[in-house]
């Protein structure tokens, strides 16, 4: 019996570009979201689960081919990124098998309002209220890709980053996150929140920082400046 599909597979031999992706789909959008750095782990998950709604296919190995057999069973919207490492390949991409092509580098925000118009992905009232909001779509993306974050410390991150400089209390993750008041005592959150200050002061430095309120939860502070600096380098 094949498992429950994810919302979206990324098939990407560049982890960078694939840990975008995963963060705009499950920390940003809340979705379901595997990912696959070679064509070998992709074909063991898709004999093990069911189509997916989207299939991103990025930097791989006889990309052509791959997108021609994924055109050819599943029912999935197929996109592709195109990198301009050759005049021809968004054409090449779309003959296919391609129901998209997307030029990389790109916008998570236009990404998902893209994929609002050709997928009706984030059309609901709470999709819509995600996609209005312009905070932290890219520096968010930006810090748990390079920082390496995990899914759930990238969506502990994004919670802090959107309340930037406000203390976020244990109760308010546990809602957000798991739909369910904090348990007292129940020090998850804790062990996240040390890993996340590790990961960022490693890359970052004092650019970012997280802080333990002790008795009433957490508070991140982001140096705007100059991780636009960062962003637009």
């Amino acid at each position: 019996m094949q498992a429950k599909a994810p919302f979206a597979i990324i098939i990407d031999s560049d982890p960078g570009v694939a840990l975008s992706l995963r963060y705009l789909f499950t920390v940003i959008c809340g979705l379901s979201c595997e990912v696959c750095l070679t064509k070998d782990e992709a074909d063991a998950l898709f004999d093990h689960s069911a189509a997916p709604e989207i299939v991103i296919v990025g930097r791989m190995a006889g990309r052509a081919a791959l997108l021609a057999h994924l055109s050819a069973v599943l029912p999935s919207f197929l996109l592709a990124i195109d990198r301009e490492e050759s005049p021809q390949e968004a054409e090449d991409a779309f003959l296919a098998g391609a129901d998209d092509v997307v030029r990389y580098p790109f916008s998570l925000r236009a990404l998902a309002l893209r994929l609002r118009a050709r997928i009706g992905m984030l059309d609901t009232a709470q999709g819509r209220a995600i996609l209005q909001d312009r905070s932290n779509w890219n520096s968010g993306a930006y810090i748990a890709q390079h920082a390496n974050l995990t899914a759930a410390e990238a969506q502990i991150a994004h919670i802090l980053m959107s309340r930037n400089g406000e203390i976020v209390t244990r109760d308010e993750l546990s809602y957000a996150i798991d739909d369910r008041p904090w348990d007292y005592g129940d020090r998850k959150f804790d062990v996240h929140i040390a890993k996340i200050r590790k990961k960022l002061t490693q890359v970052f430095g004092a650019h970012v920082t997280v802080t333990t309120v002790r008795s009433v939860g957490y508070e991140l502070r982001l140096d705007r400046a100059a991780l636009e600096q960062l962003l637009a380098a």
